[in-house]
C-alpha cells in the first residue's frame, strides 16, 4: 500500500530536546515563586486602594482630614 510506508528511526545523538527533571521543577518554583510575588503585590494595592489610602476629605468644620493607610506610610502633618 501506498499510504503505509514504514520510516526509519532516526538514532539519538546524545543532545535531549526535553528538559531534565530538575529543570522543569525549578522552572515550575520559579513560576509559582513569581505569581505569588505578583498576587501578593496586588492584594497589597486593593487593600490599600479599597481603605482610601491618600485621599482626604473635609469634615462639617471645614478641617481637612486624610484617610490612614494600612501598608504604606504617610508623612505626618498637616494636609493641604
Amino acid at each position: 500500500m501506498i499510504f503505509r510506508q514504514r520510516f526509519k528511526r532516526i538514532p539519538p545523538v546524545g543532545v535531549s530536546i526535553n528538559p531534565s527533571l530538575w529543570q522543569r521543577v525549578m522552572h515550575w518554583f520559579f513560576t509559582a515563586l513569581g505569581v505569588v510575588a505578583f498576587a501578593a503585590m496586588l492584594a497589597v494595592l486593593l487593600i490599600e486602594w479599597m481603605a482610601g489610602c491618600g485621599e482626604t476629605y473635609v469634615d462639617a468644620n471645614g478641617v481637612r482630614h486624610q484617610h490612614e493607610c494600612v501598608f504604606i506610610p504617610q508623612p505626618k502633618g498637616e494636609v493641604k
